[in-house]
């Protein structure tokens, strides 16, 4: 490009020469013009303020990541500047003004390049090449370089404050509209309220809103009318233009043709071109409402008169089709009927089990309905438990022969005995002083008798023979007494209950239980079994038992009486249940408590975990039911 001609106005060629006064070049620079204009503006002052300056660049990141392009270029003239990218790299790699001097240049120019870092992002760099001369120089140009550089800080700031300020604006505007819809109670409401709210910002002379339900779309909601025929003509025509966009999943901008411009007839058939026609629009502007992935209504925008739907205008809809469908998708769930609420869920419940992904769905799933399955049929041996005590299979009580006093006592409870062993001692002072008496008077009634035998007086033999009758059996009723004075064990076992070393000198009475004693090889068990499982015990079947003083392997028992005798424990009824041991262990003792386990056969893992519950509830609903 050559260097234009001077004259005087920037605006009509786009460039300066080098004989451009510096007031038009200043105009520019104050001017509100964009990027471009700005920095080239300031370039074309500094090369002018700099001695020496052959060429300049400004660089400025561009829209891809690490890639910096040339936004204004000093002088304009066409001419291959890349040799200039070295110093321009290592500026922006190393975040610092570098100076270069090639040696390969003819005229030994100095390359400078500085960078532009803003918030510690370096968004740019300006690139001069300068004639050579001394370091003094050098850094002279260096400091009017780092000054000047402040106005294209400026330019980024004004650029980045412009552009969160009209975030800002944006946001507050769609948050007024998101306010109003939260503030609504219905749904249908909030989207007549949100329709509105449109309207006057977007300038539109008709908003709609529709709502997809279960795959079907329906018009629900247009600005300035709280009612519509929904069947009407130009309803369906929105619907068919709504139902366009669902398909395509993507907005569709709609703008009437001139009458210059030629038009396909493709394009003249179309769901927004019949609207338009039909409406009378000049510009349709139709907005998918997404929800994640999914389509949950559509914004349909209409303009009468005012063009086209700008880039500004696309801005603001497209923050609020990003936070709108999630307040109107809220509403709606708030507003479903049980049924929908169920039929939902369930669809969602299918989606996760069914549907690509959610492996920890799926993975539970499989694990429940294994679960279920061997529950429902695998079997197992169910056993009902009871506590268990054990007792001898005979027990003898050593009771007092007579009403006399304890002398001795040799064994207490837990002690072995053998058959015939003294187990205690009683007094026997008074037996024999009763056996002497009786001894005494028999010898007295023996003599009268003689002498009555002598005399021959029948009447006193008889008396006399019944005295000595008498006196003989007295007699031996007490030495049958003396004969008890020790009690003995009628077999060999063991004592079960019965210390009499602290009532030594007590008295006892007939009748008195002394001791307890139980063989010590035959034993019954006697199983305490809950009321509920008692239909399950049957006669002959199998059992194990653990004793609770001997902890080891079970022992087998099979059940050998079921007895009709409850006892209550624990707000419970319980029944005895009796067993017989197969092979009793030598440590068992009477007395004995543990655990004892019935197998009653084979039964489900379901009915085992839950019959007990079932059983339960069977018998409250059968106490409720009329």
């Amino acid at each position: 490009m050559a260097i234009s001609a001077s004259d005087k106005n920037y605006q009509s060629t786009g460039s300066w020469s080098i004989e451009d006064d510096d007031a038009d070049i200043w105009r520019t620079f104050s001017a509100s013009g964009n990027d471009a204009q700005f920095c080239r503006a300031w370039l074309a002052l500094l090369c002018r303020q700099l001695p020496g300056i052959v060429a300049g660049v400004v660089l400025f990141r561009s829209g891809e990541e690490n890639t910096f392009l040339p936004l204004a270029v000093w002088p304009e003239i066409i001419r291959d500047l890349s040799f200039l990218g070295t110093v321009a790299e290592r500026a922006l790699v190393e975040g610092r003004g570098v100076v270069h001097r090639p040696d390969d240049m003819v005229n030994q120019h100095i390359h400078v390049a500085y960078p532009i870092e803003v918030s510690k992002r370096m968004v740019g760099a300006v690139v001069l090449e300068l004639t050579a001369r001394s370091e003094a120089e050098i850094h002279a140009s260096l400091r009017q370089l780092h000054w000047g550089i402040s106005w294209l800080h400026d330019l980024v700031n004004r650029r980045e404050l412009a552009v969160n300020q009209g975030k800002s604006e944006r946001i507050g505007s769609v948050m007024e509209v998101l306010a109003t819809a939260l503030r609504r109670g219905s749904l249908q409401q909030m989207l007549f309220d949100v329709a509105n709210h449109v309207a006057r910002q977007m300038q539109c002379s008709r908003v709609a809103v529709g709502l997809v339900t279960d795959g079907a779309l329906r018009v629900a909601a247009m600005s300035n009318a709280a009612w519509f025929e929904k069947n009407s003509s130009t309803m369906k025509l929105y619907k068919a233009a709504m139902e366009d966009v669902l398909d395509r999943l993507a907005p569709v901008s709609y703008q009437v043709a001139l009458e210059v411009e030629a038009v396909s007839v493709t394009q003249q058939d179309t769901a927004h071109a019949r609207l338009a026609r039909e409406s009378g629009a000049c510009s349709i502007l139709s907005l998918p409402l997404l929800l994640d992935a999914e389509c949950i209504g559509v914004l349909m925008l209409e303009r009468n008169s005012g063009g086209d739907f700008g880039s500004a205008d696309s801005d603001w809809l497209d923050t609020l089709t990003s936070l709108l469908p999630a307040v109107m998708d809220q509403k709606r769930r708030s507003e479903r009927g049980y049924i929908a609420r169920i039929r939902e869920d369930f669809h969602s419940l299918l989606e996760r089990l069914f549907g690509s992904g959610y492996l920890i769905w799926k993975f539970s799933a499989a694990l429940l309905l294994a679960s279920i399955l061997i529950l429902a049929l695998v079997k197992i041996d169910y056993r009902v438990t009871a506590k268990t005590v054990i007792e001898g299979e005979l027990q003898l009580d050593a009771v007092a022969p007579f009403d006399s006093f304890v002398v001795s006592s040799y064994v207490r409870a837990g002690d072995t005995v053998k058959k015939g062993q003294v187990l205690c001692r009683l007094d026997d002072r008074d037996l024999k002083l009763e056996q002497n008496k009786w001894q005494s008077e028999r010898d007295q009634y023996l003599r009268k008798l003689r002498e009555a035998e002598a005399n021959h007086e029948m009447s006193a033999v008889q008396i006399l023979s019944a005295q000595v009758q008498q006196a003989d059996a007295q007699y031996a009723l007490v030495t049958d007494r003396l004969n008890h004075v020790e009690i003995t064990a009628p077999f060999d076992g063991v004592v079960i209950s019965g210390d009499l070393s602290q009532l030594i000198g007590s008295p006892v009475e007939l009748g008195k239980q002394l001791f307890e004693i139980a063989p010590l090889q035959a034993y019954r068990v006697i199983l305490q079994v809950d009321e509920s499982e008692m239909r399950l015990v049957k006669q002959g079947q199998p059992g194990q038992l653990m004793i609770s003083g001997i902890v080891g392997e079970p022992i087998p028992l099979r059940v050998s009486k079921i007895t009709p005798v409850a006892t209550a424990r624990d707000g419970r009824n319980f029944f005895r249940v009796e067993a017989n041991l197969s092979q009793a262990p030598a440590q068992l003792r009477p007395g004995m408590e543990g655990e004892g386990k019935i197998n009653v056969g084979e039964r489900r893992l379901w009915w085992v975990l839950t019959h007990t519950f079932t059983d339960w509830l069977r018998l409250k609903l059968w106490g409720w039911l009329p």
